[in-house]
């Protein structure tokens, strides 16, 4: 079987080479690099239009949320940081004018002592009971003044001694008001000489009626002694003008008679002591004479009882 031969020109096609591969594009990223980069800023003509004229300074006006002026028309200067630059942190003003300082006091601090109460100015009256000094206090009222005292006394880690004629009325108080044994003791009579330290006071309580002990015990540092007189009558006098402080609940007319004749006291002073609450007590002897409100806490209502003489 023969075929057809072909054609000279059909020979000449297929005896032309192939043309050369194409090159693959290139990609995205190659394409941009291949992009010149731009050209650089060209600065901006230089032209002979003179300088701006510079602002002058002013004094800023006043910023509503800032410190008032004074009188004076100062005011505080800015603080500044090491860098010399001031702060703008406008969270709140810790500085005072100066006519502001002019116009602020200093209140003396209180004197230290044991919180007795508040006088009719409301200003907290304390009782100086315990000092590197010995002390000797009377009390003209009852059994439940006292113990009130006493356990306000115990928060200062003070140590007692009661030396009673009717031990029954302190039977267990120590132990309710301390949870311990050792911190209020009852004795038959005063032993000694006892000392204390300042971070545990002594105190030596007498509750003989309507006197004082025949021989008081000698007192030493940080050692206080409170005589209570459950009546104010007059072998009970020399206690009064033996002590250095005297606290009284109300008294009755005789009571108020002798206390003013004893403690040389005002006639309105013998007035008052008559007139007082029954969660009053006055300080005599201590400075100028005081007629305080005990404010006594439901704590100390558990423990002590209502305030009665």
């Amino acid at each position: 079987m023969s075929y057809p031969m072909p054609y000279p020109e059909d020979r000449a096609v297929q005896q032309q080479p192939a043309p050369p591969p194409q090159p693959a594009p290139a990609p995205p990223a190659v394409a941009r690099a291949a992009v010149p980069i731009a050209r650089a800023p060209v600065a901006p003509a230089v032209t002979a239009a003179p300088l701006a004229t510079p602002t002058p300074l002013t004094r800023p006006p006043d910023d509503p949320d800032g410190p008032p002026r004074g009188p004076d028309g100062d005011r505080p200067r800015d603080r500044t940081g090491p860098s010399g630059q001031t702060s703008r942190l406008r969270i709140g003003w810790h500085t005072v004018p100066r006519a502001g300082l002019r116009r602020m006091t200093v209140t003396p601090p209180a004197p230290a002592g044991l919180l007795l109460g508040r006088d009719q100015q409301q200003a907290p009256v304390p009782l100086r009971l315990f000092a590197p000094d010995p002390a000797r206090v009377a009390l003209v009222g009852g059994v439940w003044a006292a113990q009130l005292l006493i356990f306000r006394a115990f928060s200062a880690g003070v140590r007692v001694v009661v030396v009673t004629s009717e031990p029954r009325a302190w039977a267990g108080f120590g132990e309710r008001a301390t949870g311990q044994q050792q911190r209020l003791v009852i004795a038959a009579e005063a032993g000694g000489p006892y000392g204390g330290t300042a971070q545990t006071p002594l105190l030596t309580v007498f509750d003989l009626g309507v006197s004082g002990p025949v021989t008081s015990p000698p007192l030493g540092p940080w050692h206080t002694q409170l005589t209570i007189l459950r009546q104010l009558d007059r072998p009970g006098v020399a206690v009064v003008q033996e002590a250095g402080l005297v606290v009284l609940q109300r008294l009755g007319g005789d009571e108020a008679t002798l206390a003013a004749a004893a403690l040389r006291l005002r006639p309105q002073s013998g007035q008052l002591l008559q007139s007082m609450n029954d969660d009053m007590m006055a300080l005599i002897g201590d400075g100028d004479d005081r007629y305080v409100f005990l404010h006594q806490t439901g704590i100390e209502q558990q423990y002590v009882g209502p305030p009665r003489r």
